[in-house]
């Protein structure tokens, strides 16, 4: 059984109810999507408008808490695309899901010392590599132990 828009209409909670008779649905009228003056026909209620005689600025009617709550509600029936543009567009699972994370959370400073950390364990290869020629350099009475060394190495092998 199909129900008639009027009687659609009327199951919808009364916050929807009163504020699609205030400010009717889209296919009905249309609505800017950014501020206007007040005396333009499109005022949308979520959007703050300019008074033109004295240029002074007048909030939305709607807060930002007020229209998150009436956009909630609509889209839990489903007529969310009905009412005025909103000027935050991310609600629900879109929020997290989209989320711009901080650059601190997705890459942390870390310590000092942690930072260093690769840098100095790369030296410390580099060093234990090349020890014995800087020993040689400090000490040129090494030289024999190298050779013994080596003659070791060959006679195991």
């Amino acid at each position: 059984m199909s129900l008639t828009s009027k009687e659609a209409f009327a199951k919808l909670p009364q916050k929807l109810h009163n504020f699609f008779i205030k400010y009717p649905p889209r296919p009905f009228a249309q609505y800017a999507s950014k501020p206007t003056t007040l005396d333009q026909a499109d005022v949308n209620p979520f959007l703050p408008t300019k008074n033109p005689d004295t240029g002074r600025w007048r909030g939305a009617e709607y807060s930002l808490r007020r229209s998150a709550d009436l956009y909630k509600l609509a889209k839990k029936f489903g007529i969310h695309e009905l009412l005025p543009p909103i000027p935050q567009k991310r609600f629900h699972e879109d929020k997290y899901y989209n989320k711009n994370w901080m650059r601190g959370v997705l890459n942390p400073k870390k310590p000092k010392w942690e930072r260093e950390l690769p840098e100095k364990l790369r030296k410390r290869e580099e060093a234990l590599a090349n020890m014995d020629e800087t020993i040689l350099a400090a000490r040129s009475k090494y030289r024999k132990n190298i050779e013994r060394r080596e003659q070791n190495k060959k006679s195991w092998w």
